[in-house]
């Protein structure tokens, strides 16, 4: 079967600043009450298709139904506020259409392994939805989605990043990536793939999906300017970090190159079910940081994988994220888990699929504006993408280590070999000029733990 030719992917919001109720569009809509969002769309981004070559494609925004009325063409790129002066298009558009126009664009955003649409009915028939990252719940409100156990065909299409690599798209019975689940392996040499009937395949996932994860592998390039290292050499804690402990529970120490964090059974990091039962008393170390960076840390993971905890951009009680390896104990059993907590509501971004037993883990964040990605790696070369979020931070924020033991658990040990933050090239020497003396250190630093990173690598591949 031929490919559609998506030239723009659209993902379009009632609130601004991307919030509230959402819905992607890849072609063109007469009248935006199909969508749920009849005048009501205030913030959009605008990704690369598939078919993207005329710098001059745009979206094209329309005040009323059927492309008629005041227009306006947006390029690649985000627009958090439409009502600002250059736009002024909040909440007044009725019809969405596609074309070339020589307007302005924005700055781009995003990456677009695949893309994927789910349909009501057998054959690619009835409503739609389309999706370009994980989601956890089908139910989920504030995504805008709505199709939990409703998805009877898939059509899957090659996306404009795609990696050199083969991506895996993986459909859940339950939300939160749990249940029986069906794969989608697609191939650097596909170009679409489909399943019309779900009722006719032997698990009969017809109707049974609740959540979905696109998998793929991504080695980021964009932060590769480091600004910042902590190898934990030493008893002192370097004077960039603030240790917070609320209650007392937690504790840290530097041992011969890691750093090692305790958690005795309770200390967390939410806010409970409903706002009640929840804590904010897990330890945690923070330094602060400003505009868009990478950070970064290795944990090694023991046999008893009594490890629970990892990455955390840190704004204040209300707004925070984490990404974390889980202890082996809880009920999440050891996997990677994305998370974000946002004014006293928890969502689940996405999970590191089969890392629970790796040898050593490397979790990632990357920040983009108020947008985060979460990334998972055995070996700091290929990542596999735990999904992306976007939470409003402002700056400063800060940025650091946690550790967990959430429920009735055992206390948990949480070792960490490194924590480094990365910023794009052209801003490292800027941000570096803020600590002169961190230079030939972070250098000299940097260089010698590689060299150990390699050597411990290599005795170990032989035994």
């Amino acid at each position: 079967m031929q490919s559609k030719m998506i030239r723009l992917v659209v993902e379009v919001f009632a609130e601004s600043n991307f919030r509230g109720k959402s819905s992607f569009i890849v072609e063109p809509i007469r009248h935006t009450r199909e969508i749920g969002l009849h005048d009501r769309i205030a913030s959009l981004r605008v990704y690369r298709g598939p078919h993207y070559s005329n710098p001059n494609y745009k979206v094209i925004l329309y005040q009323h139904v059927d492309f008629q009325g005041k227009k306006i063409g947006l390029g690649p790129g985000y627009y958090p506020y439409l009502n600002d002066t250059a736009y002024n298009f909040s909440d007044m558009i009725s019809s969405i259409n596609f074309g070339s126009m020589t307007t302005p664009t924005g700055p781009e955003w995003g990456t677009i392994p695949v893309v994927v649409e789910c349909y009501e009915h057998v054959n690619f028939e009835g409503r739609k939805i389309t999706i370009l990252r994980d989601v956890a719940n089908l139910r989920d409100a504030q995504g805008g989605t709505w199709f939990e156990d409703m998805v009877s065909s898939i059509r899957v299409f090659k996306g404009p990043n795609f990696p050199p690599t083969p991506v895996d798209i993986i459909f859940y019975e339950h939300p939160e990536f749990e249940g029986a689940q069906l794969p989608i392996h697609m191939y650097p040499t596909d170009r679409v793939k489909e399943i019309s009937n779900l009722h006719l395949l032997p698990q009969n996932f017809g109707d049974s999906i609740s959540a979905i994860k696109i998998q793929s592998w991504a080695s980021s390039g964009e932060f590769t300017g480091l600004v910042f290292e902590d190898e934990f050499f030493g008893n002192d804690m370097r004077r960039e970090w603030r240790w917070e402990d609320p209650n007392g529970g937690g504790s840290w120490s530097e041992r011969q190159g890691y750093l090692e964090m305790r958690a005795e059974p309770g200390q967390d990091l939410w806010h409970g079910n409903n706002g009640r039962g929840g804590n904010m008393d897990a330890p945690r170390l923070l330094t602060e940081v400003s505009g868009d960076f990478a950070i970064e840390c290795r944990i090694p993971v023991s046999a008893q994988l009594k490890e629970h905890g990892g990455l955390i951009v840190w704004k204040h009680p209300h707004r925070f994220i984490r990404l974390e390896k889980t202890s082996g104990p809880h009920g999440f059993r050891g996997d990677v888990r994305f998370e974000r907590h946002v004014n006293g509501v928890f969502n689940l971004i996405g999970r590191g699929q089969d890392m629970q037993k790796v040898r050593e883990l490397f979790l990632r964040l990357e920040r983009r504006g108020n947008t985060f990605s979460g990334f998972a790696s055995e070996d700091a070369i290929h990542w596999k993408s735990c999904g992306q979020t976007n939470v409003g931070m402002g700056d400063p924020i800060r940025v650091g280590l946690h550790a967990l033991c959430p429920g009735n658990i055992p206390p948990t040990l949480t070792r960490f070999d490194y924590f480094r933050i990365f910023k794009r090239q052209s801003e490292a020497a800027q941000y570096l000029a803020r600590f002169p003396a961190l230079v030939g250190r972070i250098d000299d630093e940097h260089a010698r733990r590689r060299e150990a990173e390699q050597r411990r690598r290599a005795m170990r591949d032989l035994v």
